[in-house]
């Protein structure tokens, strides 16, 4: 036989001896290698998708789960993540009793599902029916005694015929409940140092030291690191240094190392997959952060590492290995003493007895069912178990959902019709899609009905890595499913170079007095010196922050442009071929004719903007800008990957204003007359603040048009804030739009805020289709708009495109939330109060955690847990057409992870996609309320409010 190393390597020395040269078995290891790396692969599909904090991108939760219908996918997760797939019962009971829940809805999920009879009176639908309503209760073993005793089964036995329903019920009962899975003992002893090794590795500039050998990988670095002499280890990691020397000794590498561990405890290459899974599971978020900062290393905010999945598993394996070889997995796992197997025949026999008391069968009748007929009761009766009961109330949830914004669409295009801007508009505007403008859009269109706006997804056709002047590293500012193509900087005008050098040296000044005020602190000696120097002073900018971040905030801008003079700049938008060529990136510099006008047409095609352009056309990216809020870029624009829109904006507006552009442009039937104007603004969510690009090359002619549109937008800004501010709690009822404008700007630049914005947190419905069909319509920020024109789209082309990018930054944002807020401790990252920034990658709950992924508690708190309804301006045959075009959208569409439905151009006929295909969509439509006013509706209110007509103004038809 031949003398095979620990880690299954040949030892040079030994000769082959069954026939096999040594090229053949250096072969097979290369081959068992590479079976591990695709068990790795496939092992690490289940980890999340979420990168450095920084670059927050919003996506579905349960993305490996999408080839599966819904349903099956939140159950299927749920067992393997320990999480919850829905709401709890009691929420949706709470639902019910509040109306947000409808009998009949409740009607309509058990009419569409298949039924049975469970004996000679009663069926499947009608046991199911008494279930949900009035409903049954939930038992456990652990408390099954004292509510028979004291509780409510207690009061249940005051009654003669129910006691006698009960033992009848336990007399055919038998004991049978699984329990869940045994701890892992291990895991306790291993994360904390795995923990702080995996914090120390990823650090991107928080440590005063940085780890030992970094550049050569989390593996080695470890290694060499704990393999010295004299380290001090817990108990039961004590050999650990022995053990990643033996390793050293051996020359392993992070694959020889996995293979070893593997190989010691006689693990069948079958269930490998089965195993790694268990372990990177046992530690998702920093599993993920490894695993997508070795897929994009880009994405590290300012140092690049070697990150590498195996050298993760390799250096935990080789921990569990040392602990489990000295008894840290030998604990028992712990079990109420209070479930026992008498007490989980009881349990079983309440839910039983429950269900037979809410369809009124007696002790008798029960005792009278055949052996057949009570399996078949049993059965129904744990086939409706505390899952199945959720299922059917969320359906029903939904449901409710899906007839309110579908009755209020057709109510809307029925009785009101279409209207729009009469005469040329006084100003053209497009926003993001983001249901985050729909309040302003609407806003703005209150104060000037001769405005006329626009949605498009965020990053406005423009897929570009970007690099700002003062930004040390570009970015791709686009979806996360597109890669850019073409590279753009900004850089200052010719006049202004040399304030852009000065702003430079001033900042490399700031950032080094930054830098060691960072790094001194943490110091001994410097410590102690800079406390005592200067403890007092740094009290006063603390005050400030905290008695008034507002005015603190003012103060802290002046002081930046007083000391950083802000030069004028100018985007490289032009294609430098010679530049191009040379570039290292494979990135094109800049963009040419052709490309500015596919960019161009992209967005105004689709939306139907071919004639009829106002003087001025103004396009608004949009991000957000809190203090000390770790989950910040959670707020920006998710269809610019996750990062601020201005850019992007600012580009289009300047490609639409090249000549050869509008040259090419009328070719494919797009004019925009000489005296129309593009102008970039970049909107922030979060203060309601609005800056406007390049106004020093606004035409003279177009300043009096200017000033109109940015008096219109102070006003609506204003009038956004006074909306966003009814669900703050902090601000008072009664706030003027000023002083709710003057409220979100103080939001925005408190320290102690944990609420800045709500983000997405209103997210329920996409609109796909024209302005006309939801102008002058209350939809309370829910709603995503896309500006879509089905007559200018013969094709379908462009619903293609647009579909292709609003479903996943839509639909990823509508999936996060509704997993973030139905288990927030597992799918999300749990309240914000106890999170620290882990090396500025990420947050842990306190000092020592996994690291936490999703959305916080404060972000998702006021969601309704719904799949978002897209709800697309179009037939139902062109939308299929479209579906079948797009594996993807055909995936989540059939498995409905997202709702679809269409209502038809012309005819204003509603269908709505079910498992068989589209059914019209049949209600009663009654007309909508009507206010004067948004305000004059949300005045007062807190919750969410249900679709409204803002009363007609002059100016519209």
């Amino acid at each position: 036989m031949l003398d095979v190393t620990p880690s299954g390597q040949i030892d040079s020395m030994s000769l082959p001896s069954d026939g096999n040269s040594a090229s053949e078995v250096e072969d097979s290891q290369v081959a068992r290698q590479e079976r591990l790396r695709r068990a790795v692969d496939q092992a690490a599909h289940l980890l999340p998708k979420q990168g450095p904090i920084g670059v927050f991108v919003h996506h579905n939760t349960l993305h490996a789960f999408e080839h599966l219908p819904f349903e099956q996918a939140v159950i299927q997760a749920g067992n393997l993540f320990g999480a919850e797939p829905y709401m709890s019962e009691a929420a949706y009971r709470a639902e019910l009793g509040r109306g947000r829940i409808h009998l009949e809805d409740i009607e309509a999920v058990l009419a569409g599902e298949p039924d049975a009879v469970v004996f000679a009176r009663l069926s499947r639908h009608s046991l199911r029916r008494a279930m949900m309503t009035p409903g049954v209760r939930e038992f456990d073993a652990a408390t099954i005694l004292w509510r028979a005793e004291e509780g409510d089964l207690a009061k249940d036995f005051q009654h003669a015929a129910l006691r006698a329903l009960f033992d009848a019920c336990f007399a055919r009962t038998i004991a049978h409940e699984e329990e869940p899975a045994a701890p892992r003992p291990v895991d306790e002893v291993i994360h904390p140092w795995l923990i702080r090794l995996c914090s120390v590795f990823l650090d991107q500039g928080m440590a005063y030291w940085p780890m030992p050998h970094r550049e050569k990988g989390f593996y080695k670095s470890v290694r060499m690191l704990l393999s010295r002499r004299g380290g001090i280890f817990p108990q039961y990691l004590a050999g650990l240094d022995e053990e990643f020397q033996r390793q050293e000794y051996f020359s392993f590498s992070a694959t020889d190392a996995v293979l070893d561990y593997l190989d010691k405890l006689c693990f069948r290459e079958a269930d490998w997959e089965d195993l790694l899974q268990a372990e990177l599971l046992a530690l998702p978020g920093w599993a993920g952060l490894i695993r997508e900062l070795e897929l994009d290393p880009a994405l590290a905010p300012h140092e690049r590492v070697p990150a590498c999945l195996m050298d993760f598993l390799a250096v935990r394996l080789t921990m569990t290995r040392v602990a489990s070889r000295l008894g840290a997995d030998a604990a028992p796992p712990q079990e109420s003493p209070l479930k026992t197997q008498e007490n989980r025949r009881l349990s079983r026999t309440a839910r039983v007895y429950d269900a037979a008391r809410v369809v009124s069968l007696s002790a008798g009748e029960v005792t009278r069912l055949s052996d057949s007929e009570w399996a078949n009761f049993v059965s129904e009766v744990t086939a409706c178990n505390g899952l199945e009961r959720r299922r059917i109330l969320h359906l029903a949830y939904e449901r409710w959902h899906e007839r309110q914004i579908l009755c209020g669409l057709a109510s809307h295009r029925k009785y009101r019709g279409l209207s729009g801007v009469q005469d040329r508009p006084s100003a053209q505007i497009f926003f993001c899609m983001d249901e985050r403008e729909e309040s302003l859009r609407r806003a703005l269109e209150e104060v000037d009905p001769r405005v006329e706006t626009f949605g498009a997804a965020g990053f406005f056709g423009v897929a570009v890595d970007y690099k700002g002047i003062d930004d040390p590293e570009s970015a791709a500012l686009c979806p996360v499913v597109v890669k850019p193509r073409h590279s753009v900087l900004e850089q200052s005008t010719a006049e202004d170079g040399a304030l852009l050098e000065s702003r430079r040296r001033r900042r490399r000044i700031l950032g080094l007095v930054m830098r060691q005020s960072f790094v001194s602190s943490r110091t001994l000696m410097r410590g102690w010196l800079s406390t005592t120097a200067l403890g007092m002073i740094s009290a006063i900018p603390l005050v400030g922050q905290l008695l008034a971040p507002r005015r603190y905030g003012q103060l802290r801008q002046w002081l930046n442009k007083a000391f950083l003079p802000v030069p004028r700049t100018e985007l490289t938008l032009m294609r430098n071929t010679t530049q191009s060529r040379s570039a290292v990136t494979g990135l094109l510099m800049g963009f040419a004719a052709a490309e500015k006008t596919e960019r161009v047409a992209s967005v105004l095609g689709p939306a139907g903007l071919k004639t009829g352009f106002a003087r001025l056309a103004i396009i608004v990216g949009h991000g957000s800008t809190s203090l000390n809020n770790p989950h910040e870029s959670a707020h920006d624009c998710g269809a610019c990957g996750g990062r601020r829109g201005g850019p992007n904006a600012r580009l289009f507006a300047a490609m639409a204003n090249r000549p050869e552009v509008r040259e090419s442009l009328r070719e494919r039937g797009i004019d925009i007359p000489l005296d129309t104007w593009f102008l970039g603004a970049y909107h922030d969510t979060c203060s309601d603040g609005l800056e406007f690009y390049d106004l020093e090359s606004l035409p003279g002619t177009h300043q009096a048009d200017f000033d109109q549109v940015r008096e219109s937008m102070d006003q609506a800004l204003a009038r956004n804030a006074q909306e966003r501010v009814r669900r703050f709690e902090s601000c008072p009822a009664d706030a003027t739009p000023e002083v709710a404008l003057a409220h979100v700007e103080e939001r925005s630049q408190h320290l102690a805020e944990p609420r800045p914005e709500y983000g997405h947190c209103t997210n329920a419905v996409c609109v796909v289709g024209r302005r006309s069909l939801t102008r002058g319509l209350f939809l309370d920020r829910r709603a995503f708009l896309t500006s879509y024109d089905a007559a200018q789209d013969p094709n379908d082309q462009g619903l293609m495109a647009l579909m292709a990018a609003v479903v996943p930054v839509a639909g990823g944002i509508s999936l996060e939330y509704y997993f973030s807020f139905v288990d927030n401790d597992r799918y999300g990252c749990g309240t914000k109060l106890p999170h620290n920034v882990a090396g500025m990658v990420g947050v842990m709950d306190g000092h020592a955690s996994d690291l936490r992924t999703g959305l916080p508690w404060q972000m998702v708190e006021i969601h309704e847990p719904v799949r978002m309804l897209f709800v697309i301006e179009t037939t139902p045959e062109r939308m299929t057409k479209v579906i079948d075009a797009s594996a993807g959208l055909k995936q989540l569409v059939e498995n409905r992870w997202i709702r679809l439905a269409t209502i038809h151009p012309e005819s204003g006929r509603v269908h709505v996609r079910r498992d068989s295909g589209f059914e019209e969509f049949a209600a009663p439509l009654e007309r909508l309320p009507v206010a004067l006013s948004s305000a004059e509706w949300y005045s007062g209110k807190i919750k969410h409010l249900p679709m409204a007509w803002i009363q007609n103004r002059v100016g519209e038809r």
